[in-house]
């Protein structure tokens, strides 16, 4: 019981880390931005320290034996994840260390503007980012522990209480959305650049939210209990043969969907700021 309640803390911990990066990303004051980057790296390294503490487990060289022959690629995945993570933090500390010399003031408002996100957007937007990401090799990691492993309760708490926060952000920004209308797509993109803008997207939207939804459809069918936090409920139907079909979805076909998605979205931003200079693609979301 004292492990779930701890487990139930390093959850709380992880998700207040990130709204305060969300939040120092976009303060009004340049030192207190570049304060939020600097977080951000530092969350990208505690992403890298996980790998580490996972590799002393011996789980990642011995998993729980493949269900599928796909199973096999996730160590490799999980490495390349890490690696990934150092080069963003690596990234960001330098993006801090430049930012701390900035001295333009933010000014933006609750609401969106035609030309920018809002307040209220902006940190639903980086909260649910820096958390989604974070999921990713956590939970890559939840599908290869063997059911004996004395951890494993504890860290399923923290994998399904920030999976099931996550639906809930993404539908608050989603009725944010109808309250406050999101801004244009910036006027430089052409107009193909714009429809896969857009498509790329909802199906970005489509998929965060069908990630929990599975999730819990595959543990409840299965007869397992789900966790919010400090709040354990039971299914809410009957054992079910089809819990295998929830989790082909949740397990292989939406994370490796969303590795390229995710990494398109990423890398079409990074391109419109660096390649094509249009320097205001990212600051409608960020600075």
């Amino acid at each position: 019981m004292l492990l779930e309640h701890n487990a139930s803390e390093i959850g709380l911990a992880i998700v207040i880390f990130s709204v305060l990066i969300a939040w120092f990303m976009n303060y009004r004051l340049p030192k207190v931005r570049a304060f939020g980057t600097f977080l951000a790296a530092l969350g990208c390294m505690a992403v890298v320290v996980w790998f580490v503490g996972a590799l002393g487990t011996g789980i990642i060289e011995d998993p729980k034996p493949n269900q599928t022959p796909m199973d096999s690629a996730k160590p490799a995945l999980l490495w390349l994840q890490a690696a990934v993570a150092l080069v963003a933090a690596l990234l960001l500390f330098r993006a801090s260390a430049l930012q701390i010399r900035s001295i333009e003031e933010l000014d933006i408002q609750l609401q969106n503007e035609p030309e920018r996100y809002g307040l209220v957007s902006r940190l639903l937007h980086w909260t649910i980012a820096i958390l989604f990401i974070a999921m990713i090799p956590m939970g890559m990691f939840a599908s290869m522990i063997p059911i004996d492993t004395w951890f494993v309760i504890p860290y399923i708490i923290v994998h399904k209480s920030i999976g099931i926060l996550v639906l809930i952000l993404l539908l608050v920004r989603v009725l944010w959305n109808r309250r406050s209308r999101r801004p244009e797509l910036d006027s430089s993109l052409k107009t193909a650049e714009r429809k896969w803008a857009h498509r790329v997207h909802i199906l970005l939207y489509g998929m965060m939210i069908a990630m929990p939804v599975t999730g819990y459809m595959m543990t409840s069918l299965h007869g397992y209990s789900s966790y919010f936090f400090f709040w354990e409920f039971g299914p809410f139907w009957d054992e079910s043969e089809t819990y295998r079909l929830w989790g082909l979805f949740h397990k292989y076909v939406l994370p490796y969907t969303i590795y390229v998605v995710l990494g398109a979205h990423i890398l079409g931003a990074l391109k419109h700021h660096f390649i094509d200079r249009h320097t205001g693609a990212l600051k409608r979301m960020v600075g």
